[in-house]
């Protein structure tokens, strides 16, 4: 069942998003911040929101996924990395071939980068692709590996989910 994000979530949203380098109001104020029983949190439209209480809460799902919670803590989903993609400031843009090996799986070599935000070694950033899409979420590392991925758009086409 659908419950309205209560102050300790929104507080756990905006200290993530703070993280990657954007704005919290950037995702809290494009409408009613949603979480499911499983911790899964999702951001749906006042209109939608409205059409919601109205059935009482009977729904398991609305709006866009943007992450979920693992405990006291936020954990950002594509989706939200999508949401704030062109403002965060920890990013890494890669090239073309790099784009394809992401979505394969695949970590980011130093050699990808064609730009980057404020990273250090340890930071979770959004992986661009060379036209600003968000791709992944990873973990900078160190020597060749640049970045960890972590998450990618193309392991929704593995799983066959």
């Amino acid at each position: 069942m659908l419950r309205k994000a209560d102050a300790r979530v929104r507080r756990a949203v905006a200290e993530t998003v703070r993280e990657y380098g954007a704005q919290p109001e950037m995702l809290l104020s494009r409408g009613q911040l949603l979480v499911d029983s499983g911790g899964r949190v999702s951001v749906c439209s006042r209109r939608a929101y409205e059409v919601l209480e109205r059935l009482g809460g009977a729904c398991h799902s609305a709006g866009l996924e943007i992450g979920r919670m693992e405990g006291r803590r936020f954990v950002l989903g594509l989706e939200g990395a999508w949401l704030i993609a062109g403002r965060a400031r920890k990013y890494v843009r890669v090239n073309e071939k790099a784009e394809q090996l992401v979505l394969y799986g695949r970590d980011v070599f130093r050699g990808s980068v064609v730009e980057m935000g404020e990273l250090r070694e340890g930071d979770e950033c959004i992986v661009l692709s060379p036209r600003g899409d968000a791709i992944a979420l990873g973990r900078v590392g160190s020597g060749d590996v640049f970045v960890v991925n972590l998450q990618d758009r193309g392991a929704y086409l593995r799983k066959g989910e």
